[in-house]
């Protein structure tokens, strides 16, 4: 239900029959009305071409449709790759009376395989039958792959005289980390921002969030999160307040996006959070936070629920650029004090 609280996102997802299990596999998202897009993507160097064409529309100016498919990554798969990706772009803009430049596309699963057009171009006729509807809950399940749950999330607030929201849905469970996940994240708002605007909303939300999770520590090739606004409602963007209300409904959505992938990862069992205080600055919080969340021997002991909390103190300390006073370090554990100014607390 969550892109449906956007007035004017239109959704919808199907089974085409790009997965041989017949689950849904395909989607659009069409927001005629927006008035500002933006996007975050993989830095992957091997990128699939829906990452490489869609990052190119973003620059050029506002898009205002996704074709989103799942079972299939189009990724390693050369010229013939490309020019699948804009064949979609080209079909979808004709159905939906727009411009390729104003349809991207967002690809996720198997690496190495060419899209099976055929069956592509029969599916888009269905889904584009009708674009005025809003099934968001079709979106969910038509863009999984791996993922066990559905990742949807709401948020709203007051700002002056408006309800702004926001809203967002994702997939990803494997190949997360350093940056983002094997992710597809789309988001919107019903506030009026300029595309300038909105993507350093996004890309700060994204730092804050999905670039902050870790499962395996690979990065996938397919990775990006869209986000479109669709003006409706009006705030004072050049006040710092205001400003800073509609950017925590940004990162609210993001982090619980992200925490919902983490969550699902790829047989996990537990959901590891790290917070470092005290650091010298953001970067090195973040990097020291990292090293510990991605060490297997801080990963075994929680899963094993043994309360070994001197591979924490060990996977802190193991980077030699990270400053560190040993001396004035406090691990809590669990939400117990184990250690306090370097020395050892009896719990």
């Amino acid at each position: 239900m969550s892109l449906n609280k956007i007035e004017g996102v239109y959704c919808n997802g199907i089974a085409s029959g790009i997965k041989r299990n017949g689950r849904p596999d395909m989607a659009f998202i069409y927001v005629p009305s927006a008035v500002s897009s933006a996007g975050v993507f993989t830095q992957n160097k091997f990128v699939a071409s829906s990452v490489s064409y869609t990052k190119k529309l973003v620059k050029r100016g506002v898009i205002q449709a996704m074709i989103i498919n799942s079972g299939n990554a189009n990724c390693g798969t050369g010229k013939q790759g490309l020019k699948d990706t804009k064949t979609i772009s080209r079909i979808a803009a004709n159905k939906l009376s727009l411009l390729p430049s104003q349809v991207g596309v967002a690809s996720t699963g198997g690496i190495g395989r060419l899209l099976p057009m055929d069956i592509y171009e029969q599916g888009l006729n269905i889904l584009l039958k009708n674009p005025s509807i809003q099934r968001g809950e079709a979106v969910q399940k038509a863009i999984l792959t791996t993922d066990l749950v559905e990742k949807v999330s709401y948020k709203s607030a007051k700002i002056g005289k408006k309800e702004i929201r926001v809203a967002g849905v994702c997939k990803g469970s494997g190949m997360i980390e350093p940056n983002m996940a094997t992710m597809l994240g789309f988001l919107a708002t019903n506030a009026n921002l300029t595309s300038e605007e909105l993507e350093r909303s996004l890309k700060k939300a994204v730092d804050q969030s999905f670039n902050s999770i870790s499962v395996d520590t690979d990065t996938s090739t397919n990775d990006m999160v869209m986000m479109w606004a669709t003006g409706q409602n009006q705030f004072n963007r050049r006040d710092k307040n205001e400003w800073e209300i509609f950017q925590t409904l940004v990162n609210e959505v993001c982090i619980d996006l992200a925490k919902q992938i983490a969550r699902d990862g790829e047989g996990a069992t537990k959901l590891i959070e790290v917070r470092v205080k005290g650091a010298h600055d953001h970067t090195q919080a973040k990097r020291r936070a990292k090293n510990i969340v991605n060490s297997p021997l801080v990963k075994t002991a929680i899963h094993g629920a043994d309360p070994n909390w001197g591979r924490v103190l060990a996977a802190a300390g193991k980077d030699p650029s990270l400053k560190i006073s040993p001396s004035k370090v406090d691990i809590i554990f669990g939400g117990i004090p184990v250690m306090e100014n370097g020395e050892v607390l009896a719990f």
